[in-house]
Formats: C-alpha cells, sequence, structure tokens
C-alpha cells in the first residue's frame, strides 16, 4: 500500500508540484468570500468580478503547461530533501494564506524552518532516514 502510494507520487511528482505551484500563485490573484470579491486591494462588483475570474482561468490555462514543463525538467535534478523542504514551505504558505492566518505564528515557523534547512542542506534528509 504504502509503496504503491510511494510510486504513484514518483510517477506524477511533476503535475504535483504543478498544482501546489499554481495553488499558491491562485491564492494570490483574488479573494472571494461571503458576499464581497476583493482584486488589487478593492473591492468589486459581480460584473468585474466575473472579469477577473474568467480573466484568471484564461491566464491559468496559458501558464499551467510552461509550469509543467519547468518541473518536468527541473525535477530530476532536485535532491529529495530540497524537494520536501520547497513542499513544506510552499504549502505552509498556501495554507496561511487561504486561510487568512498569520504567516509567522508559533505553528508556522517550524514547518518553514525544516523546510529552510532541508532547501539549504538537502543530504540531512538520508541522515534522518
Amino acid at each position: 500500500m504504502v509503496a504503491g502510494l510511494l510510486q504513484y507520487v514518483s510517477n506524477h511528482l511533476d503535475t504535483i508540484m504543478t498544482g501546489l505551484t499554481m495553488a499558491v500563485v491562485g491564492i494570490g490573484v483574488y479573494e472571494a468570500r461571503d458576499g464581497f470579491f476583493l482584486f488589487n486591494g478593492q473591492f468589486r462588483g459581480k460584473y468585474g468580478a466575473l472579469l477577473i475570474f474568467v480573466g484568471t482561468l484564461f491566464g491559468a490555462s496559458l501558464i499551467t503547461p510552461v509550469i509543467s514543463d519547468w518541473w518536468a525538467q527541473s525535477l530530476p535534478y532536485i535532491p529529495p530533501g530540497q524537494l520536501l523542504g520547497a513542499i513544506l514551505v510552499l504549502g505552509m504558505l498556501g495554507v496561511n494564506k487561504a486561510a487568512e492566518w498569520n504567516f509567522f505564528d508559533i505553528k508556522s515557523l517550524p514547518v518553514y524552518g525544516v523546510g529552510v534547512v532541508l532547501i539549504a542542506n538537502p543530504e540531512i534528509l538520508h541522515t534522518v532516514a
């Protein structure tokens, strides 16, 4: 079961990293909540929000293949420790942004710290594992 899951992740890592990258980028484009749509620091009405939403979909469809190709070409050269560190840092940034949580709270800092250590020193993963 675990071996199959790891094999799946290994086979689709470029797609997974593309999704993570697009999620982090997408979270920063606009904010939509119950009763409002915020873009570029300003509230927008329904028609403006529709144009922004459709434009974002169009823009994302244009850049996703480029990002996917970049990940497919880059992944063979990225050590697993650095990749895990990047996933931790980007994932924590994405979660904090999406939930509007504090980026530098006591629960986020250790995750950033582990991520930065792994990015700077990826071989540490082999000594722990």
